[in-house]
């Protein structure tokens, strides 16, 4: 029998067939990642054979097994645990085919050791901390074999994170396969997301899969929910695609939501509460949005009536600001005809840059600056209540004080604009 077959069987004795939706995975390839965890059948593709032998990796193993079963084998997993550390450290070749040539050979001897460490581990209680070790090793030289891009790499990662699911949904070893699919969707993301941003929303719906069914990892929870929503927020914000970019706003929001509900009284929860504040205001009436200016005046919301007020978010050494942005909104100035009001928000740490820039190039409008120096740049009061996390970016108020549009870039700064001009 082969070894790790043999593995697969193994784990796959209990709850072998179950529909349960929150441990099912799906395998895809590059072109069709997979976008939900709704049950399927999961075939399990032939692994690769450690008894093979090459250049050091294991030999004749099943004979070892059988002889040797009912002793204590801890040296031997030890033995194989460090080989695998081994390969891990080993040198890479300079040369960039060469390097990868060589990336994959050691992945795969990895993914041998490593299924026998299992073999010799999976059904001992004596030996879980081996067990575990051997499981992130399989997984991690899975991953990489995956990110190559072979279609069958991929489906062994996704039938390998299966067959830890049906052995124990709710074991450390089914939480290590979750977070690696995860972290495999997150490096797709990218490698390939600007084409094909379907693995951010991957990346979403695993981290979601994961805070939902180990919240007790928290810090893997709330680095994977903030990292996804923030990965998707921000793709969304650039995307030409309207279709794609709304489904990622969506599933920014249901990470921040999962965040703050899960983990709120956390530094990123009550972060995702900010930007959740922010994502709400679109038909609401502004409020909570004022601040001191550069000129000594102060900006309130309570005067944003009778007249479009555009709030933009800005640093002097932002080029995207100096390039791309700052030219619309002169030109905005220019031809408004007095039906626009401009307020910047400038998120520099030095007072002395932010005037310089200001005055060189004549920013419209009155520009917020708070002057404690715990207040500025990203920690300005404005920035933290609002979870701004795009700089720079456009928000609209209509005459009335709703708001109409945050998160604008300069890519939509015209289009948005229009639609406050019928």
């Amino acid at each position: 029998m082969r070894l790790l077959a043999f593995l697969l069987c193994a784990l796959i004795v209990c709850g072998c067939g179950s529909s349960d939706s929150s441990t099912i995975i799906t395998p895809n390839d590059d072109t069709q990642p997979a976008t939900s965890t709704t049950a399927v059948t999961v075939s399990m593709p032939n692994p690769v054979d450690p008894e093979q032998t090459d250049d050091g990796s294991v030999a004749g193993t099943a004979a070892f097994s059988e002889t040797h079963k009912e002793h204590d084998d801890s040296e031997l997993v030890a033995e194989l645990l460090d080989r695998i550390q081994q390969l891990r450290i080993a040198t890479t070749p300079t040369e960039l085919a060469e390097a990868k040539s060589d990336r994959r050979e050691r992945n795969q001897k990895i993914v041998r050791l490593a299924s026998h460490a299992l073999q010799l581990t999976v059904e001992r209680t004596s030996k879980q901390k081996y067990f575990k070790q051997a499981v992130g090793h399989l997984l991690e030289a899975r991953m990489q074999l995956a990110l190559s891009g072979l279609k069958e790499d991929a489906d062994q990662l996704y039938a390998d994170v299966q067959a830890l699911n049906e052995r124990d949904p709710m074991s450390e070893a089914a939480a290590e396969g979750v977070f690696y699919l995860a972290r495999f969707a997150h490096t797709k993301a990218r490698l390939v997301g600007h084409s094909n941003p379907v693995w951010f929303e991957n990346f979403s719906r695993w981290a979601r899969e994961f805070s939902d069914r180990f919240p007790q990892q928290e810090q893997r929870a709330i680095s994977l929910l903030f990292g996804a929503g923030r990965s998707c927020e921000m793709h969304s914000a650039v995307s030409v695609d309207e279709t794609a970019a709304s489904r990622l706003m969506a599933e920014a929001e249901l990470c921040y939501r999962t965040l703050a509900h899960q983990f709120g009284n956390t530094s990123q929860g009550r972060e995702a509460t900010a930007v959740l504040r922010r994502m709400s205001l679109p038909g609401r009436t502004i409020s909570q949005f004022a601040g001191p200016t550069l000129s000594g005046k102060y900006v309130d919301c309570e005067n944003f009536r009778n007249l479009v007020t555009v709030i933009y978010f800005w640093d002097s050494r932002n080029t995207e600001f100096q390039q791309n942005m700052l030219p619309l909104l002169r030109q905005a100035d220019e031809v408004s005809s007095n039906r626009l009001q401009f307020v910047g928000v400038n998120l520099d740490e030095d007072e002395s840059l932010a005037r310089e820039f200001h005055e060189h190039e004549g920013l419209p409008g009155e520009q917020i600056f708070f002057s404690k120096e715990t207040q500025r740049s990203w920690n300005s009061p404005l920035i933290r209540f609002w979870g701004v996390s795009r700089c720079p970016s456009v928000w609209f108020i209509d005459r009335e004080g709703t708001v109409r549009a945050v998160d604008v870039g300069a890519s939509q700064l015209v289009a948005e604009m229009r639609k406050l001009f019928p």
